[in-house]
């Protein structure tokens, strides 16, 4: 006759094969998820020392920066007299400006916005403007005085650059200061252009949070920054164009937010890649400045994000940098948080007196 006691222990015996089974069978199949490849998160370290700054750029002719700085604020050398460089260049926007068009000495909205000058002096040889229409500093200054915001070719009573020349000539100070800065040369529009140029060099980026967390702090900017930092240069792609501690390549894309601006196309119509592509500006004191894009047609840096992850307008002209990207909510704030350390503090200075006023 069978005992009932065999049960209880027949019981237990088959529970403890189904465990110590299940323990080998986990046993088993750790090691083997532990293994799975997992992609190499960046290396921060060797990320930061590719926007480590440099010093500034060294003043050769003070003389020279000083004549500039005074006629970069100057409106009589526009030909209404009433339009200056700092105009379309405010020094606490990044030397840029938060207007969507920028207006010509005529009144007339031109039909781009200006684009910042901030850090242009470390960018000597590449063209400038948005289309790159100057091949210098000197150039896109002359341009802007004899033909372009500063004129008033447009209009039906156009001041000859020879009656500009004869103000600045006329003013005691200037005559002086010209005199210093450029002995036995003449007071004319290259002159002119020369010393504006002198001092849109010396405008560098003032300090910001980034500058201090690259060099150690880093309680400089917050979590979410750095993670914008890594996609910034990652997932987002944003450093194949914006590179360098001056977030720019100092070249020219097309991204996809224009049918009409031909931009560099302009001036090379026979380029594909040149069609609508436009220079890219620094990321310097971004947040200062909205809305962005030549054509002011993103109005936060949230929307300028949407406008990268969705690719832009997909044409053949399209740079291969600009594809559609699948981002989340939280990268798009971390992108954007990230952009906000750039700002300088301070940024700019002040209007200075001019000679003879």
């Amino acid at each position: 006759m069978l005992s009932t006691r065999a049960f209880p222990i027949r019981a237990a015996f088959s529970s403890s094969v189904f465990i110590a089974v299940g323990l080998s069978v986990i046993t088993w199949t750790l090691p083997a998820q532990a293994q799975a490849p997992q992609p190499a998160p960046p290396d921060i370290r060797e990320l930061k020392a590719l926007y480590q700054r440099p010093p500034a750029r060294p003043i050769e002719n003070g003389a020279l920066v000083e004549l500039g700085r005074f006629l970069f604020w100057d409106s009589r050398i526009s030909a209404s007299g009433k339009t200056a460089c700092a105009t379309c260049h405010f020094p606490y926007l990044g030397w840029a400006t938060t207007d969507d068009r920028s207006r010509g000495d005529s009144g007339r909205r031109t039909s781009r916005k200006s684009q910042p000058l901030i850090g242009l002096g470390h960018a000597d040889g590449a063209p400038v403007g948005w289309d790159g229409r100057s091949a210098t500093l000197e150039a896109q200054v002359k341009s802007s005085i004899s033909t372009g915001s500063m004129s008033m070719h447009n209009t039906d009573t156009p001041v000859k650059l020879e009656v500009i020349e004869a103000r600045i000539r006329e003013i005691p100070q200037y005559v002086e200061k010209f005199n210093a800065a450029l002995p036995n040369t003449p007071i004319n529009i290259d002159s002119i252009a020369t010393a504006i140029a002198a001092f849109e060099r010396t405008m560098e980026p003032g300090p910001a949070p980034f500058d201090r967390w690259i060099a150690g702090d880093e309680a400089a900017i917050s979590e979410s920054a750095k993670r914008g930092f890594v996609l910034f240069n990652g997932k987002a792609n944003c450093e194949a164009c914006h590179s360098g501690w001056r977030f720019t390549n100092d070249s020219f894309h097309d991204i996809g937010t224009t049918t009409t601006d031909f931009g560099r196309g302009q001036q090379l119509k026979s380029v594909k890649a040149m069609q609508y592509a436009f220079k890219t500006p620094t990321l310097r004191s971004v947040a200062l400045r909205p809305p962005y894009m030549h054509n002011a047609s993103e109005m936060n840096l949230y929307d300028v994000v949407k406008h990268y992850e969705k690719g832009g307008i997909d044409r053949p002209s399209r740079s291969a940098e600009i594809f559609p990207l699948q981002l989340s909510e939280q990268d798009r704030l971390d992108l954007v948080a990230f952009m906000q350390t750039l700002t300088g503090m301070p940024e700019g200075e002040p209007a200075p007196k001019l000679p003879g006023r």
